[in-house]
């Protein structure tokens, strides 16, 4: 049985180096100062998503938006005094731009339709970004002062153009396309319309990123699921027969690369199991562990490097322990009665499944998550389960006997969601150091900018037919990007303290041919900020002592051949004799 959940992954964590803390916002303010590198960066605090930014070193943390809708894909300009970044606010995806020395924010983009992703031309005057308001994603360009005078430079094209990137000349912009069936990077000249194509793998490339002498672009690969940085020359590129790309990441899943001003390094985000974290690494430098410049969070989108720019914002402190970013933190009435059993489930009566019992602990965040997508996308997902509670002494050779589903803390979707017929959600591979996780998005209701983005990465196949004729011992095939607006279903759930499991993978199940080992629909909610961290523990919210012991004790764990590792790391009491060896590796 595969053993790899958070609770085992926690053992890779235990002697890593202190990071340093992330974002919290600080009374008072400061006068903006001018002539500073930053870093600018999305992340997640305290309910809502902003654009931060930090000196190279991690120091200095500043909040350079508050708003209650996303705020993502931060690019300075030229000189430095102005950032342009993408927001959901007005309840529509949008091109914004801040004056960093005032504070000022001016809207300028109004299509009801998705537009994000700003990049400058170098002369300051113009912003090209990518926009879904001409039916499919397109590369457009704009006046700094708005988009009244907007051009589609991609026009000619009906597949996805997106990510663009424009080059330190001026001449060029760069940009990701599926144009040619794979995902592909190219190069664009924004005054003819002709491009140029760079790579040609099997491959998707997207993300690019120039240095600042124009020789050199980084880049994102997946390859089904893992994500790598590379660079390339894009005088030489590999579609014209240059040498193959550099490749400078190979932890399984990195995003969003910036250019160091001297061009020696490159920042990217770092996706791990229980987060993300900025990081910085040195292309050449084979091997090297890459710094880390920020502590474990929420963390999306693009960076944005610049060597001049204003240091603005309100700053904000920085904490050992970051504690808890849910969106939703549950109030919980903890029941006295000593003989009741179980005697903190609730039932959720407007819940459609065989057992409908979550934790007090949890089930306040699960509708409150429910409601909250179900105005989002129009349709209630989560009114029908697969799984909710489990009974204690439910056992079963292809789950966890010590399930977190038995704690009233796991919820599992349905296997195949649909509307009048059609398939309302996807999913998508991801890679994270060995592991396979996957990425749920919901097709919205509403089709326009008003719910969630275009997709631009392409979903799994995992039919019968893909699974067992097409790709047998794969567990399936990527598929075409489908059109239109999707809800990323994932990351909504982590904000209201959800998240998600890897699939299994060994030699007795595996996800690459059993499918009940894919587990793409299964959701948790392990701990609210505060609660000492193991499956043990929640047990104790939910059965009296002596339940726990009949059931969940080391021998009967040990006698249903449960890995030792996994239940010390579930918390369950050890033995005097078991517990010197468990010592030596706990944090």
């Amino acid at each position: 049985m595969n053993l790899k959940f958070p609770e085992m992954k926690r053992l890779t964590l235990i002697f890593a180096p202190l990071f340093l803390a992330l974002l919290l916002p600080a009374p008072g303010g400061a006068r903006a100062q001018s002539g500073v590198e930053r870093i600018a960066f999305a992340a997640y605090r305290n309910g809502q998503w902003d654009i931060y930014s930090m000196a190279a070193n991690g120091s200095n943390l500043r909040r350079l938006t508050h708003d209650p809708f996303e705020d993502t894909d931060p690019a300075f300009s030229p000189d430095g005094q102005w950032l342009a970044y993408a927001s959901r606010r007005e309840q529509n995806w949008d091109v914004y731009l801040l004056n960093l020395s005032s504070g000022e924010q001016t809207r300028l983009t109004t299509s009801p339709h998705y537009d994000g992703a700003p990049t400058w031309r170098p002369d300051g005057e113009a912003i090209a970004f990518e926009s879904y308001r001409a039916g499919n994603l397109d590369i457009w360009q704009m006046p700094r002062t708005g988009d009244s005078d907007a051009q589609n430079l991609t026009a000619n094209s009906d597949s996805g153009d997106f990510g663009p990137a424009y080059a330190p000349n001026g001449q060029t912009i760069a940009f990701s396309s599926w144009r040619n069936t794979g995902k592909d990077l190219y190069l664009l000249n924004p005054e003819t319309g002709e491009t140029t194509r760079l790579t040609n793998s099997p491959a998707a490339e997207m993300w690019p990123a120039w240095n600042s002498a124009g020789d050199m672009l980084a880049f994102v690969t997946d390859d089904l699921g893992d994500r790598e940085v590379y660079t390339l020359n894009p005088a030489n590129p590999p579609a014209a027969g240059g040498p193959a790309a550099q490749h400078i990441t190979w932890l399984g899943r990195t995003d969003g690369p910036a250019w160091s001003p001297d061009g020696r390094q490159i920042a990217a985000v770092f996706h791990r199991w229980d987060g993300e974290q900025v990081t910085l690494t040195t292309p050449g430098a084979a091997h090297r562990l890459p710094a880390e410049v920020t502590a474990v969070g929420a963390i999306q989108g693009r960076l944005a490097w610049h060597p001049n720019t204003v240091d603005s914002g309100e700053p904000v402190a920085t904490l050992a322990d970051p504690g808890s970013t849910s969106l939703y933190e549950e109030t919980v009435t903890k029941n006295t009665d000593p003989v009741a059993e179980p005697y903190n489930l609730i039932r959720q009566n407007n819940i459609k499944t065989g057992t409908p019992w979550l934790a007090d602990t949890v089930d306040d965040s699960f509708q409150a998550w429910r409601q909250r997508m179900q105005a989002e996308v129009g349709f209630d997902f989560l009114a029908e389960l697969s799984d909710a509670s489990r009974d204690v002494a439910a056992y079963s050779e292809t789950s966890q006997y010590a399930s977190w589903h038995k704690s009233g803390r796991a919820v599992d979707t349905l296997f195949d969601f649909h509307v009048d017929g059609r398939l309302m959600h996807e999913i998508v591979k991801e890679d994270y150091s060995g592991e396979t996780y996957w990425r749920i998005y919901l097709r919205c209701t509403r089709q326009d900018g008003s719910c969630g983005r275009p997709l631009t990465a392409n979903p799994w196949n995992y039919s019968r037919r893909a699974r067992v004729e097409i790709a047998p011992e794969q567990g399936g095939i990527e598929k075409a990007i489908p059109s239109g607006y999707y809800l990323d279903m994932t990351a909504l759930a982590r904000e209201y303290g959800w998240d998600r499991i890897s699939s299994y993978d060994d030699d007795e199940f595996s996800w690459t041919w059993n499918f009940l080992a894919f587990e793409y629909w299964h959701y948790q909610k392990r701990f609210k900020s505060g609660e000492s961290a193991n499956w043990y523990r929640a047990m104790q919210d939910i059965y009296p002592p002596e339940t726990l012991q009949r059931f969940f004790s080391w021998q009967k764990m040990r006698q249903l051949d449960e890995d030792p590792h996994l239940i010390a790391l579930k918390g369950i009491p050890l033995p005097l004799e078991q517990r010197p060896w468990w010592s030596l590796v706990q944090p």
